[in-house]
């Protein structure tokens, strides 16, 4: 009797639908100077901030970015500043550094570069402290750096404040023209970029590692053979050769054992560590079949080498109490995601065989449960050689197996009489069994 059980609340938390998104300079340092600093109305204050390449390694060359988001601590200073400022990029080969003065600040100018205007809008952060900037119409990155210059119209007077990334040099200047002043910026603004398109998937990738090794939100092109472990509520688990995969948000139906056609595509993502892949797009079966690796696995120990793998944990006691891990053949225990058999009114008596997912939870690797059944004692292995069953490998035994094969008429032990384990029982048994007698070893 197997139990099915409802698939993943902590999958479900995890990779629930995502937006197409980048996020740049991901820190929480604090900018003063931009994305706005405060200005006024006869102040015509000017910002550039130079993302380097090293931060767009998900974006591909040819994405259309449609949607900027800056994240700053003082919402409400920010959304007090009135008048409008105008978003404009530039795609550049590389950053340019300003160079520190001797008071702390930088020299030089603002870079004299070609910018594409995107957007004028005034400037409001929602409770959050997001500030989100829709472009009137996409701005193309061909790869490289990427220089965001905003520029204000009119507004009051205000501290700003934005979460970033400490660079370790100067990739942020302001510039206010009361006083034809400049100030410099260690601290990059983080900000989220939507995006569609690109230039095309990561190409050449077989093995299952090499997906999960990419960067998080790069997009691939799939052209190995992929094993389908299990297909459980819209997640499809993965094996081949290499490793481990999951892929969320399927859509159809596959069968445990089925290789997936070459030439599919999806975007890898991860959460806590946990390998996802999302978006895919051209899943089908080739129709060939290798349930060898589709079996489930059964650990005697976990590390992170099984993140994602399907696996088996044998031979587990109901627990009505709040229990929270299964003990693993070596001893060691490993988290589990629910109670499983809290409530089940027929788990009453025997021991299960408990199915599930490796996956990462707060840091930690955890069992997903996915379903569970009755555990069965397996019959005891057989003593190889052991023809007449007596517990013991003699020259009776060479007797015994000769006069089966001459009139097939003395019972024997056919599983210990395969003494040659080729799943027969012949002349070639004979000679194998005589072997280890002379020898005492049946190598």
């Amino acid at each position: 009797m197997k139990k099915v059980l409802t698939l993943f609340a902590v999958a479900a938390m995890a990779f629930a639908a995502q937006a197409t998104e980048w996020t740049a300079a991901d820190g929480t340092a604090n900018c003063e100077y931009a994305p706005v600093y405060g200005y006024n109305f006869e102040t015509d204050q000017h910002n550039q901030m130079q993302y380097p390449a090293a931060e767009f390694t998900g974006l591909a060359a040819g994405t259309e970015i449609t949607v900027v988001k800056v994240y700053t601590s003082t919402p409400t200073t920010v959304n007090a500043l009135g008048g409008s400022v105008t978003i404009s990029l530039a795609n550049m080969d590389d950053v340019t550094p300003w160079t520190p003065n001797a008071w702390g600040g930088v020299s030089g100018d603002l870079l004299n570069v070609p910018v594409t205007a995107v957007a004028t809008v005034v400037p409001a952060a929602d409770e959050d402290g997001v500030w989100a900037i829709t472009f009137d119409n996409a701005f193309t990155y061909t790869g490289g750096a990427l220089l965001i210059d905003v520029q204000s119209t009119a507004g009051e007077y205000q501290d700003t404040y934005f979460y970033g990334k400490a660079m370790g040099s100067y990739l942020v200047m302001s510039s206010y023209g009361y006083a034809g002043s400049t100030k410099g910026d260690v601290n990059l603004p983080k900000a989220t970029f939507t995006y569609e398109g690109g230039g095309g998937q990561e190409e050449g990738i077989a093995l299952l590692s090499e997906a999960n090794a990419l960067e998080d939100n790069a997009a691939f092109t799939f052209d190995g053979d992929a094993v389908v472990t299990v297909f459980k509520s819209g997640y499809l688990f993965l094996r081949d050769e290499s490793g481990y995969a999951m892929i969320s948000g399927v859509q159809g139906n596959f069968e445990n054992g089925q290789v997936l056609s070459q030439g599919w595509n999806a975007t890898k993502t991860s959460n806590d560590g946990w390998v996802s892949y999302t978006d895919a797009a051209g899943l089908s079966a080739s129709g060939e079949t290798d349930l060898d690796l589709a079996a489930a696995i059964v650990p005697y120990s976990v590390d992170e080498s099984l993140l994602n793998a399907f696996v088996c944990i044998k031979n587990q006691a109901p627990s009505f109490f709040p229990a929270r891990s299964f003990t693993l053949p070596d001893g060691t225990k490993i988290p589990k995601t629910e109670n499983l058999w809290a409530g089940d009114a027929d788990a009453t008596t025997g021991n299960y065989n408990v199915y599930g997912v490796i996956c990462k939870f707060d840091g930690k690797l955890m069992f997903n449960i996915l379903s569970y059944e009755n555990y069965v004692e397996p019959e005891p292995e057989g003593l190889r050689g052991d023809v007449n069953d007596d517990e013991d490998v003699t020259i009776a035994d060479v007797s015994a197996l000769i006069d089966y094969l001459l009139d097939n008429s003395n019972p024997i032990n056919l599983k210990n009489a395969d003494c040659n384990l080729d799943e027969e029982v012949g002349i070639a048994d004979v000679s194998k069994l005589i072997d280890f007698l002379l020898t005492g070893s049946w190598d």
